[in-house]
């Protein structure tokens, strides 16, 4: 009686443990799964610096990662053509049915002619049998090409042209992340001086009606104060509208959803101090040996180079081994266990192809490829000057943007000095409304100045910096992806 119920009480445990098993690899690849690879962003705020922005457009621009995956492509490609060093083997097989067998006569229809001919029947001789299957194995390998081997040399600088792509695409996203984080901050500055300045309108709007209604101002002063206020709410109103531009189109260099919320920590104020860290250079003194545009037409010539001599190898021989074992079976009847009828054979074979005469293609092949040489190094020629051009503008923006920067902050100081003068003044019946207004203009002014200095200043240091080569992060080398796909990061937002 337990014999026949044992099998009813182990199939739900067989059933569990089959499901345990196959649960069990996700399992483990969700537990190995990297903590960075999970961004969580609640909707309420998404704290943001510069060095978030710039670490989370390198992990989640989706042109980096397309320029990434050039890099798995080519080396695809480089482990495909080392395939064909080794040997190729193939399985063939082959059935045929006789409709019709051919005949042949032996003499004429007489019987005259051959003497031989009265032995065969007048109507001929069916040749042939009705089944034919054939099936056996083909392998061969190339002994000498010398055209092959110098094409790995070729996949090998397609490789790293494809890496020096992704490195120069990465510093252009670093500079273009960093651009668009100031102009963030640069639109949230102009935003903050700007409702300050209303603020501050409106405060002596009020506290130029109140003594309106007392008799103490004109009508005139009032209705000047109120014209004044009113003025700056559009601007308040552009320059909100201009943070959320600028925000938004932060989001889409770093390759984050639009609908994502973000807050940046900083402000434009922190990065005065950085002005005076990255003084000026002349353009001379400034190397281009780690640009990159110079670095992928330098790979670009160093692959040609390769392309050339795997065009001139195709004038060497070439020397291939083949071999071939088949059985054949050849029947009226489908028998196949008939051993008589099955009958193997086997080859062994050299082949030499030596290049003699095609038209001249190979020539001119070559030829044209010399050519695109030529032409390569007077386009390195052109693009270093174009190079050298934007390093002069570059540093010629930067040094303009120092001077604005120490006018704006003296500026910025008179302002402020000036600013509360004009208020003293005007509070203790000294001075007029209209003082008052230049000094808040002025300052107004000065301030607006002061942020767009400092933006100016640091654009032209991140543009010098892609210009050079350098301002990638620490750790950021370039390495392709781990597969075929994007590099997996998951965005929830809770």
């Amino acid at each position: 009686m337990s014999k026949t119920n044992s099998p009813k009480l182990w199939q739900p445990c067989m059933w569990a443990l089959a499901l345990g098993i196959i649960a069990l690899p996700a399992t483990l690849q969700a537990q190995d799964k990297p903590a960075e690879t999970e961004m969580i962003i609640t909707k309420d705020q998404f704290s943001l610096t510069l060095n978030d922005a710039v670490r989370i457009a390198l992990e989640m621009s989706p042109t980096l990662q397309a320029t990434l995956l050039g890099i798995d492509g080519a080396k695809y490609d480089q482990k495909k053509n080392r395939g064909s060093l080794l040997p190729k083997v193939s399985l063939s097989g082959s059935y045929g049915y006789m409709l019709k067998k051919q005949k042949v006569y032996f003499g004429d229809m007489g019987g005259s002619g051959s003497p031989m001919g009265s032995f065969f029947p007048d109507d001929g001789i069916e040749m042939g049998q009705t089944h034919s299957l054939q099936g056996g194995v083909n392998a061969g390998m190339a002994l000498i090409a010398p055209q092959l081997w110098a094409s790995l040399k070729l996949d090998k600088e397609a490789v790293a042209l494809a890496e020096e792509k992704a490195h120069g695409s990465k510093i252009d996203l670093v500079a273009e992340v960093k651009k668009a984080y100031m102009a963030v901050l640069l639109a949230q500055e102009s935003l903050r001086v700007l409702e300050a300045n209303y603020a501050n309108a409106q405060a002596n709007y009020k506290d130029i009606a109140n003594k309106y209604q007392h008799g103490l101002v004109a009508e005139y002063d009032k209705i000047r104060m109120e014209t004044q206020m009113k003025n700056v709410l559009p601007n308040v109103v552009a320059a909100r509208t201009a943070v959320r531009l600028a925000e938004a189109k932060l989001k889409v260099v770093m390759g984050v959803p639009l609908e994502i919320p973000i807050t940046v920590t900083e402000h434009l104020a922190d990065y005065k101090d950085r002005v005076y860290q990255h003084l000026p250079t002349e353009s001379a003194a400034i190397s281009l040996q780690d640009n990159s545009t110079l670095r992928q037409l330098d790979r670009q010539g160093r692959q040609l180079d390769a392309a050339l001599h795997v065009k001139r190898m195709a004038y060497m021989p070439t020397l291939s081994l083949s071999f071939t074992y088949q059985y054949s079976f050849a029947s009226d009847k489908l028998h196949l266990d008939d051993r008589k009828r099955w009958s193997p054979f086997s080859t062994i074979g050299l082949s030499l192809d030596v290049p003699i005469y095609n038209g001249g293609a190979r020539g001119n092949d070559v030829r044209s490829t010399e050519v695109q040489i030529r032409q390569l190094a007077a386009q390195r020629v052109a693009a270093e000057s174009q190079l050298r051009l934007g390093l002069m503008n570059s540093v010629s923006e930067q040094k303009t943007a120092l001077e604005q920067f120490v006018s704006a902050q003296d500026a910025v100081a008179t302002a402020e000095r000036g600013h509360s003068i004009a208020e003293v003044r005007y509070k203790s019946g000294a001075g007029t409304l209209l003082e008052l207004n230049d000094a808040e203009t002025a300052l107004l002014q000065a301030r607006l100045n002061y942020s767009q200095a400092i933006y100016n200043y640091m654009v032209a240091v991140y543009s010098l910096d892609a210009l050079k080569g350098e301002g990638l992060p620490v750790g950021s080398e370039v390495t392709s992806l781990p597969s075929l796909f994007p590099i997996v990061q998951t965005i929830r937002i809770r």
